[in-house]
């Protein structure tokens, strides 16, 4: 159901001071008119309408001063988040507004979840948030997303023990080159070639084995007659 006021301030997405709108009736009943923030469309209500007008107006001029100052110190400061991410910069869970609000509550400043329009980000990097001061007043806050110091120690020794074993293997490589490649017509041969020392040393062994024997045998021969 729904209810016809006067509105004595201006609301944001309802309407400016002196305005009649629609809202529901418990919108009305339980914040707008308890908080003198409207009227039942009365004709007094209409007749100090004026008044309404010029307090609005006087609020206005102090909150332009209020939000001016808060806009230069937004403007200077830059939100720092340390999370925790891989080493591709993926981070294990996200920054949306509320991580954002608390940044913001760590240099003393205290916003609404509704006033930081920012999107959720799963990403390492550097961003700006937009803070809704009013409706045609916003401001921009620089956003670090960074790594939390325990990623980063970590990160930075499996960087440095990934560079020593590629320095290794390339240390490695220097002190025994590959063999030059072998021709096609060469490949076969390439078998025996490595076959023939080895049939030598076979054959020499055998030699030296038989002379061993010859040996043997005369010195027992030499023995025999002696006795």
């Amino acid at each position: 159901m729904a209810i016809e006021v006067l509105l004595r301030r201006s609301i944001e997405g309802v309407g400016s001071v002196g305005e009649v709108v629609r809202v529901k009736n418990g919108y009305a009943r339980n914040y707008l008119l308890p908080y003198s923030m409207a009227a039942l469309v009365t004709p007094d209500a209409m007749r100090n309408i004026d008044k309404d007008k010029a307090a609005e107006a006087v609020r206005e001029a102090e909150e332009a001063v209020a939000r001016a100052a808060l806009s230069e110190k937004l403007a200077s400061i830059q939100l720092r988040i340390e999370c925790r991410a891989g080493e591709d910069g993926h981070l294990y869970g996200s920054v949306g507004p509320r991580q954002v609000i608390d940044a913001l509550r760590r240099h003393g400043l205290r916003f609404e979840e509704r006033q930081v329009r920012f999107e959720t980000v799963r990403q390492l990097g550097e961003y700006e948030v937009p803070i809704h001061l009013s409706r045609e007043h916003n401001v921009k806050v620089k956003l670090w997303v960074v790594l939390d110091p325990e990623d980063a120690k970590a990160h930075a020794e499996n960087a440095e023990r990934r560079a020593n074993e590629e320095a290794a293997m390339a240390r490695y490589a220097s002190q025994h080159p590959a063999p030059p490649p072998v021709a096609e017509g060469e490949a076969a041969a390439a078998p025996a070639a490595a076959a023939a020392p080895a049939d030598a040393d076979a054959k020499a062994a055998a030699k030296a084995a038989r002379a061993a024997e010859r040996a043997a045998k005369a010195e027992a021969a030499k023995a025999a007659k002696k006795k």
